[in-house]
């Protein structure tokens, strides 16, 4: 994975530039997708197929391809010829029935109680942030609100463990806390958390809560690690960020998520379990919750899509030295093969993660459309109507499904042919929307319509949006992604984790344009600590879901993009890739 690395300081020059790729590059897809601000590169693909900005009507043949599990796990009845002695790739060797296990609900991690460790913040191995002693946040009166509610202290471990993603097959894993997804934090807008992540494992970590503005000592640096045997305490200030000096809550965040992001090892630890959602809430949104605008739980759902491959000895799949990136051949929801979910006639909140290593998902319903509530970490400004859901590594949906007067039976299916780890067949904005779907998620509608069902519909007001302006930038930054010498580059660099690539002025906002540069490779673009504002795709105005505010953003082959940025809060350093 290529990355950049950036530190923001509070005056910098626009000079300078090179991305940094590393020279051991991880894994196209979520591998490039672990390492901080301003570092940057991230999974690529390939392609050849079609779907387009061209609304096309959907097929809803609700029995096609609904699944067999036999073999590959994804409905494929083809026959086993794997070695079952042989971990080579070859396939997975095992059937199963899809839609016969529920689909499980990651637990909520819950605070320690006052008075139990961590004893004292910071006195762990790898420290905490100096944020974290240094307030000087709170002198200000406007941010009263952020010392309205107490530090929650969390201790969380990461372990070897084993998970039964198949029925009866036992796969050894990462996770954290030992389960696969992690556990969900839940935590105010404006209320500190502590998370004390202790390693048990023998490999190095380094967690990154993907969308979130933090200290870059918390925000998961690819080198920052978590040494085994050791603790480090995660600050998360769960501020936003401040705006013509007033705290700026449209850049409240909702949904966001934790992963593994250590240095060339982030594709293979997120792959064998390594994420977690984390969730915030502030006034806005817990209004729009309690107003039953929006579903609460139980009807809120976090959902992570992965796409894994096993061995015959119930290993996962993985090649440290394949850069296209894994794709896997069973379709895998909250860590489970094609589970099922059973569901009340009403309308149900999910946050839908991509996790894969390298797959692209366009996600449909056999029987419906979605009701868009955000984008990555940030909720829209109205709630927008989404026949399709287009998902790149790390990108999250937060969408709402109205089962009031669906079919007893609902598949949520994947529409995006992918053969290849460097992306989808096809192009970016011509994409085949009329394939038939796979099914990766079977819901079972029951019982008679609920009268207390949420109200949101298409165009209710969710959270306002503040634009970034072109007079409020300061200077263009051109990023070039590609592969050269057999590793990922931007602006022909290797990634190098002591070099600050650029260092843009806090108080600031500066264009920055994301070009691919080709191949065949699509690339999903993170950029650490800010939101950026996409303005142009291609010298197109962005689709709608896309106009808004984004952490991660999508490059097709051959793509070039054009975002606004804010710098502000915290030095770097951060990553981007």
């Amino acid at each position: 994975m290529s990355k950049r690395e950036l530190k923001a300081s509070p005056s910098a020059s626009l000079e300078g530039g090179g991305i940094i790729s590393r020279r051991n590059a991880l894994q196209a897809g979520i591998a490039a997708l672990a390492a901080g601000i301003y570092v940057g590169e991230i999974g690529a693909a390939s392609g050849k197929g079609k779907k387009g900005n061209k609304k096309k009507e959907k097929k809803k043949d609700k029995n096609k391809n609904k699944g067999k599990g036999k073999g590959k796990g994804k409905g494929d009845d083809d026959d086993d010829d794997d070695d079952d002695d042989d971990n080579d790739g070859d396939g997975t060797p095992f059937t199963f029935e899809p839609f016969t296990v529920d689909l499980p609900i990651p637990p909520v991690k819950a605070p320690l109680a006052v008075g139990t460790p961590p004893y004292q913040v910071g006195d762990v191995f790898h420290g905490v942030a100096p944020e974290y002693f240094d307030r000087s946040v709170a002198e200000n009166p406007s941010l009263q609100w952020y010392e309205a509610h107490p530090t929650s202290f969390y201790s969380m471990q990461i372990q070897d463990s084993t998970h039964e993603y198949i029925p009866g097959v036992q796969t050894p894993v990462l996770g954290y806390d030992g389960i696969v997804p992690g556990p969900t934090f839940k935590a105010r807008v404006g209320e500190p958390v502590v998370v004390r992540t202790t390693n048990e494992t023998n490999r190095e970590m380094s967690v990154h809560l993907h969308g979130g503005h933090n200290p870059a000592h918390s925000d998961g640096y690819p080198n920052f690690y978590v040494l085994p045997g050791r603790a480090r305490d995660y600050f998360y200030t769960n501020t936003v960020p401040f705006f013509n000096g007033e705290p700026d809550f449209t850049e409240a965040p909702s949904t966001m998520w934790y992963h593994d992001h250590a240095m060339d090892l982030t594709a293979d630890h997120v792959l064998h379990g390594l994420a977690g959602f984390y969730l915030t809430y502030d006034d806005l949104e817990l209004d729009l919750i309690g107003s039953n605008v929006l579903p609460d739980d139980p009807y809120d759902i976090p959902i992570v899509l992965q796409d894994i491959q096993f061995n015959a000895d119930g290993t996962i799949f993985f090649d440290p030295l394949d850069h296209n990136g894994t794709l896997g051949d069973t379709w895998i929801v909250n860590g489970k093969a094609q589970p099922k979910l059973h569901v009340e006639r009403r309308k149900y909140r999910f946050r839908i993660l991509n996790g894969s290593n390298a797959r692209f998902w366009e996600l449909r319903l056999s029987s419906g459309n979605f009701i868009g509530l955000g984008k990555d970490t940030w909720l829209f400004p109205n709630a927008i109507e989404r026949d399709t859901l287009l998902l790149g590594m790390a990108n999250r949906a937060d969408v709402v499904i109205d089962f009031t007067n669906a079919p007893d039976e609902v598949f949520l299916e994947n529409i995006l042919e992918q053969d290849d780890g460097r992306g989808p067949n096809g192009d970016l904005d011509d994409r085949d929307v009329e394939i038939p779907g796979t099914p990766i998620l079977k819901f079972v509608v029951e019982g008679p319509p609920q009268a207390d069902s949420a109200t949101v519909s298409v165009g209710t007001p969710l959270r306002p949006h503040e634009p970034i302006h072109a007079s409020e930038i300061v200077g263009t930054r051109v990023f070039e992604f590609e592969r050269r010498q057999g590793a990922w580059q931007i602006n022909h660099e290797f990634f190098d984790p002591t070099v600050a690539n650029a260092t843009p002025t806090l108080g600031t906002a500066e264009r920055w344009i994301l070009r691919n540069g080709g191949g065949g490779w699509w690339h999903p673009i993170h950029i650490h600590l800010e939101s950026h504002q996409q303005q142009q795709v291609d010298g197109q105005l962005p689709s709608l879901e896309d106009r808004f505010k984004s952490d991660t953003t999508i490059l097709g082959s051959g793509t070039e993009v054009e975002v606004f940025m804010r710098f502000r809060t915290f030095q770097g350093p951060f990553v981007f890739h």
